[in-house]
């Protein structure tokens, strides 16, 4: 007795299959990779258990609202933005430009949203993303136990953050000849808004 009807597909409906298969696969292969990640794990930990303690105070500040007809409107505005990343990267890197960006997903992903702080360093390529959680009303907020990543260009005029998802995992140069490359950096938390900073 067969259990199982067999599946007759045409070729087309077969490589669709497949496909589908497949992103299924490395979509789950990437959320269990988010739910292992021991360094994730550790930071959140580490953050909950200091602030916990009173050691550190976890903020929230409001930076801004998701528009549905266009960019995000700022609620911090940018000058306040550029000169905490200025003061969050200290070591003399200058930020120009701040933007709030949708992360890559798909239809029925929910949005995640990054701020960005972009200047120069010596003359090399800089920038800092942040993660912003979002609320049911549109608004974007930054929390101090919020990472940071960081990347540096090396002889890269520009760079940029590669996702998987809408994770940060890594960046890439716009021009990689010549050795030219970008050196990325996960750090835990931020001090933007925070009276105690490290």
């Amino acid at each position: 007795m067969r259990l199982l009807p067999r599946l007759r597909l045409p070729g087309s409906g077969l490589l669709s299959l497949l496909v589908g298969l497949s992103l299924f696969t490395s979509c789950e292969i990437a959320r269990n990779r988010e739910r292992g990640d021991p360094a994730r794990e550790a930071q959140r930990l580490q953050t909950e258990a200091a602030a916990a303690s009173g050691k550190v105070k976890v903020s929230n500040r409001q930076i801004a609202l998701v528009n549905p007809t266009g960019p995000p409107t700022f609620k911090t505005p940018q000058s306040v933005l550029a000169s905490a990343f200025i003061k969050q990267f200290g070591d003399g890197t200058v930020i120009d430009k701040v933007l709030v960006r949708k992360a890559p997903s798909g239809p029925n992903d929910t949005p995640h949203y990054y701020l960005i702080g972009v200047g120069q360093h010596d003359g090399r390529y800089r920038a800092m993303a942040l993660p912003l959680r979002g609320t049911d009303d549109g608004t974007l907020y930054l929390s101090s136990d919020a990472e940071r990543y960081v990347i540096t260009g090396i002889g890269c005029p520009t760079c940029f953050f590669d996702f998987e998802g809408s994770r940060i995992v890594g960046s890439s140069c716009d021009d990689n000849s010549g050795g030219s490359r970008c050196a990325f950096q996960m750090l835990n938390a931020n001090t933007l808004f925070t009276s105690n900073s490290k």
